[in-house]
């Protein structure tokens, strides 16, 4: 049920472009022409408010006073991170940005959000499908024998012992834990306490749709009913089931949240569309409000992910800072290194999604009918749960329940659009699940940990570092990879208990939630890590390190015709889904059980304009007939072709795979299944000394974890574990980035494609590497070669030592009429003049994978100095007005891929250039919705600052985002709440003397709430100004200039792009026309370039490429 951030924005922006999309090898497709901007010049002298980040502590009183004396206003200094926020001209964020003992100056701004998570929604009931596989009778666990006593609900409450905690007296009494979403009935009988007072406290609207409007109402309703529900109603799943599922009258329930006693503020900041701007007040407001707690179920994968103007993550720190404890979602696109923003952020919880299966047996969901009534493996890792290693070296914190348990709905679908059954009956619960469930669960037991800790500490809050440090140091190590589970499994119990520092069964916790080291091949890094007693009684702590080596391995192609095979009916419609059963078995001692499965689905689209593929999901039975895992695709209608599922400590045996598919329609699917199994067995990866510790109560004692880094594979994530004679299982997980060799000026990489579930807006998967560029390299290339199959999307992103996406490619080669790439085995990217300093390469693998294979390897290279140009432009020369001089440039291609070469001709010395708005009229109408076109801009190479104003007429937030989705920067909230009707965002990169991404930028607008109904209508108009190199119109080439649309707006090619293949040269034509007064000396830089590529589908997770800078060649001469 996670929302994703921004990933909305951008699809919708370049779906207003239409056709209107650089594609490659070719100069630009037809589109609607724009003139310049109309609308306002942001205003470099207009003040602006920053917060500046500060080397040391020491220098932050002499930096303030220094500021103050220069005009400065509304200075506010921080404790936490050596800093201070202030008002200032654009001149004195310049300076302040060049003084030596600033780290960073970075706007004091404001946040995205898109398409709801494809979820268990049903579709149109199918008439006349009986029960079949329907059990008799279903035992105690999963309906009640008395139906006067319902179960307590969600399963969560045991998996994770908060019942324990309740019944310890923490309930969260006296904390107030926020949440932003969506619309939400704050009446709903469950929101109200037995002694009539209601829940919530605070309903507040900042989407401008106005708080009671229509709505899903799925992700808010889970949200507040994991964290507060109250228990008090009973409600019968057989109303809610489909008919087909057999589910007997009486199987009733009551839905109990994490903190019932916590109050709840719930900021809804969208529906179908969550804007950035949205989100950023919500978390202003929740901090004003003083709230304790504020959950996060939402984010998008942005490149990078760690990015100093990551507006949500600045805002998110300024609440910690407050606080206030954030919990945010990983993610629902998977293991494969998927995790996205906000909640790669250290400040906050990152919580990953683990199973709970009992819901799936009151529904027959996921085929839970081939598995024994009553009979479920709870506690593994959801398939649907992002993990892996994030691009700045991280992984989840620690997992809870998100798959899937019981929320409380409202049954009134004209109002709450999810508030329907599997019946198609209006219901008044839902099943509830994806990280979305995880992260709100993780809020409530954040609840009661502030409480147990008030009630032991003369009513002291702890920080929001120590509730972090309280939960994670206490999650229950699951065995599991640190890049699917982090920590462990959230316990409730353990957390208070060590909360309250009274005698419990875990009361150790480690100093870190977890660690990244960074090493040359070869080396040893290390990590000390202090591990404190908070018990009453001794401890004895074992320590030691696990990473897995696979012991057993099977394959097999599966053959399956849904047409011939048994069906069963499906639990969201009873529609008839075709079966077949593998099987294959498990050798004892096994301590992770992995099983792949790829099939060749074609996305096509329907007469209806939809694209839909074929799908085929996976359900595991273990030989106690036990359900264990389920593959949760992700895509919708979209096919994945790939799944993967894993299972710890399986039962050795003879274990059941099932495949299922529906029996006919576009999703139906018959062919051959790859089905792959793996058997991992746990194994030491470094060591740690000393090996045990004994410690008193109170005393802290302090371990040394060491590990070699080695190989050219990226990211190795690993546990160091740790055991407790009380019981306690615990784990700090430890990302050991090894830095790519680039002896001799080359370097090699490698890596391994699998695939994704299709989770919209996600990536299938990602691998980031990290290598050095020494000072005074004329050029950076990387390129990439697939082992065997071309029919994948792969790009790759390199992030520059200031955190811009600086470079991009692909291995597409053109585009279908569909809009689907051509895709061939190699690609490469070029960046001349990069900035000496710590880069970072991430590979991303887009939505869906080809299904022949279930894994495939990559090679790659990283190299310098290796764009060969000759032939030469003017120097000095004095060159005829109006007479045309040609000049001819060789560029020899020694690159895997074929290179499109064009042509920019900039003037060397900057300006402010106005851009031109692609896809829409400079002036859009508030407020914005789903349907909305706003500009999008393009930028050139040899940017070093970026303004976008917006004046409109009610108050509102202005928004400049990156071509994937960084930077993300805003115009002045404050401002914007006091009336101002001009917003301006404004970013640049060291003083403005390093370049920023080049490529699609977008725009974005929001009104200022909270918002009693509709927000008011509207327009703004929107105007763009780039501090860069003004364009030489004196020079042309046949080749043709791609971004000359940046400051036209024409999209009509003015040019036939070089194609040069791997290994040969080509020569690029160059003609100088000089116009002006004789004695005039020009001086200028002619970019060779590829060009930007806007054509890709945003919604597989594929990021808009911003070309290459193959060369950058000066030249000069004077008017004769």
């Amino acid at each position: 049920m996670r929302r994703s951030v921004a990933s909305i924005r951008r699809s919708g922006v370049l779906a207003g472009l239409g056709a209107a999309l650089l594609a490659l090898g070719s100069g630009a497709l037809a589109a609607p022409a724009h003139a310049a901007p109309a609308g306002p010049s942001p205003d470099a002298a207009k003040p602006s408010r920053v917060i500046v980040l500060l080397k040391t502590p020491s220098a932050r009183d002499g930096l303030v006073a220094k500021v103050r004396g220069a005009g400065g206003t509304k200075i506010v200094t921080y404790q936490a991170v050596p800093s201070f926020a202030a008002t200032v001209s654009a001149d004195q964020a310049v300076a302040l940005a060049n003084d030596p003992a600033v780290a960073a100056v970075v706007p004091d701004t404001n946040v995205p959000v898109a398409p709801p998570a494809p979820s268990q929604k049903p579709t149109a009931p199918v008439k006349g499908m009986k029960a079949q596989g329907a059990p008799s009778k279903l035992p105690p666990t999963v309906c009640p024998s008395d139906p006067r006593k319902p179960l307590l609900e969600p399963e969560a409450l045991t998996t994770t012992r908060a019942s324990l905690a309740h019944r310890a007296g923490i309930d969260g009494s006296g904390v107030t834990v926020a949440y932003i979403a969506d619309g939400v009935d704050p009446n709903n009988p469950d929101f109200v306490r037995p002694n009539g007072r209601k829940v919530f406290t605070d309903y507040k609207d900042f989407s401008g749709e106005g708080p009671d409007t229509p709505s899903g109402g799925a992700e808010a309703f889970g949200d507040a009913s994991a964290i507060g529900a109250q228990g008090r109603m009973a409600y019968d799943v057989s109303d809610y089931a489909h008919p087909s599922q057999g589910i007997p009258k009486g199987c009733t329930i009551r839905v109990l949240g994490m903190a019932p006693g916590a109050s709840i503020v719930g900021l809804k900041a969208g529906g179908e569309l969550l804007p950035n701007s949205a989100i950023l007040q919500s978390i202003d407001y929740a901090i004003s409000r003083h709230v304790d707690v504020l959950n996060e179920s939402f984010g998008s994968n942005v490149y990078p992910d760690d990015g100093s103007r990551d507006t949500i993550r600045l805002f998110n720190d300024a609440a910690v800072r407050a606080g206030v404890t954030v919990t945010v979602s990983t993610g629902d696109a998977g293991i494969t290194g998927t995790q996205g923003s906000p909640s790669t952020d250290p400040n906050v919880i990152a919580a990953a999604g683990s199973t709970d299966f009992q819901n799936y047996q009151q529904t027959g969901y996921g085929a839970a009918r081939f598995a024994k009534p009553g009979r479920w493996l709870s506690d593994n890792i959801s398939a649907l749960s992002s993990g892996g290693v994030s691009q700045g070296g991280r992984v989840p914190d620690l997992a809870a329940p998100g798959e899937s348990d019981w929320a409380l709905c409202t049954p009134d679908p004209a109002k709450y659009e999810n508030c329907v059954g599997y019946s198609g009956k209006p219901a008044s619960i839902q099943p509830f699940g994806g990280t979305s469930q995880s992260a709100p669960l993780t809020a409530g037991a954040a609840a009661l940990v502030i409480q147990a800790f008030r009630s032991a500490h003369h009513g002291q809050s702890p920080s929001p570092l120590l509730v972090k440090r309280l939960l994670t140091g206490t999650a229950h190590d699951l065995g599991l990879p640190a890049p699917e589970q982090g920590a462990g499994l959230l316990d409730a119990k353990a957390a208070v208990d060590a909360a309250r520092a009274y005698k419990g069964t875990a009361n150790v916790v480690p100093d870190i939630t977890q660690t990244t080291l960074t090493g040359t091949p070869g080396g040893t890094v290390s990590k000390r890590i202090a591990f404190t007693n908070h018990g009453s009684a001794p401890a004895k702590v074992r320590f030691g390190t696990r990473s897995y080596a696979t012991r057993q391995t099977g394959w097999q192609t599966v053959p399956f015709q849904a047409a011939s095979l048994p069906t069963f009916p499906y639990a969201t419609n009873g529609a008839p889904w075709s079966y077949k059963k593998v099987t294959f078995k498990v050798a004892k001692g096994t301590d992770v059980l992995g099983v792949s499965t790829a099939w060749q689905g074609v996305n096509a689209t329907q007469p209806n304009g939809a694209v839909i593929g074929p799908v085929v999901r996976l359900t595991l039975v273990d030989p106690n007939g036990a359900y264990a895992a389920n593959s949760r695709p992700q895509g919708g209608a979209i096919s994945a072709n790939h799944a993967y599922v894993d299972v710890r400590y399986p039962a050795a045996g003879t274990w059941t795979a099932i495949l299922y598919s529906p029996q006919s329609g576009p999703q139906s699917y018959s062919g051959p299944v790859q089905f792959a199994t793996s058997a991992a067995k746990a194994v030491a990866r470094g060591t740690v000394s000393p090996s045990a510790l004994t410690l008193k109560p109170g005393q802290t004692g302090h371990v040394t974890f060491r590990a070699r880094t080695d190989g050219n594979r990226g990211d190795l994530a690993e546990a160091v574990w740790y055991r407790t004679s009380a019981g306690q299982a615990g784990s700090v997980p430890a990302v050991i980035r090894t830095l790519l060799p680039t002896r001799g000026g080359r370097g090699t990489f490698s890596g391994t494609i699998t695939g994704g579930n299709g989770r919209a807006y996600a990536p299938a998967q990602t691998a980031t590497y990290a290598f050095d560029v020494p000072k005074g390299r004329r050029d950076l290339g990387v390129t990439l070669k697939l082992a065997r199959d071309p029919k994948v999307l792969v790009e790759a992103a390199l992030v520059d030592p200031d955190g811009q996406l600086i470079g991009t490619g692909s291995n597409a080669r053109d585009f279908r009429e569909d809009g689907t790439p051509v895709t061939a085995d190699t690609l490469q990217v070029t960046q001349a003049d990069p900035v000496p300093g710590r880069w970072r390469l991430t590979v991303i693998v887009a939505n869906p994978v080809s299904g022949r294979e279930i894994s495939q390897n990559f090679t790659g290279t990283i190299g310098f100095d290796q764009v060969k140009v000759t032939g030469s432009l003017p120097r000095g020369a004095k060159l005829p007005a109006g007479k045309a001089a040609s000049f001819t440039l060789t560029y020899a291609n020694r690159g895997v891929a074929p290179v499109p070469v064009q042509v920019n001709p900039r003037l060397q010395k900057y300006a402010d250039v106005p851009l031109a708005p692609l896809g829409s009229s400079p002036t859009i109408t508030l407020p914005i919705t789903p349907t909305s076109s706003v500009p999008a801009y393009l930028v050139p190479p040899g940017t070093r600052a970026l303004s976008l104003a917006a004046r409109s007429s009610t108050p509102a937030q202005v928004e400049l985002q990156g071509p994937a989705g960084q930077p993300d920067v805003f115009g002045d909230l404050g401002s914007a709440k006091k009336g101002d009707l001009t917003s301006i965002a404004r970013v640049s990169e060291a003083g403005g003397r390093h370049v920023l991404a080049r490529g699609f930028w977008f725009s974005y607008v929001q009104q200022i709430g909270p918002f009693s109904g509709p927000a008011p209508s509207g327009t703004s108009t929107l105007g763009a100004l780039a501090k860069t190199q003004p364009w030489d119109t004196a020079v042309t080439s046949p080749a043709g200039d791609p971004y000359r649309t940046a400051v036209t707006g024409d999209f009509t090619p003015n040019g036939t792009p070089v194609v040069v293949q791997p290994g040969r040269s080509g020569k690029v034509s160059v003609t100088f026309t000089p116009s002006g007064k004789p004695g005039t000396v020009v001086d200028g830089v002619l970019y060779l370039v590829t060009s930007p590529v806007g054509a890709f589908n945003g919604g597989y997770g594929a990021i808009y490429n911003g070309g290459d800078v193959l060369a950058a060649i000066p030249y000069s001469y004077t008017v004769g």
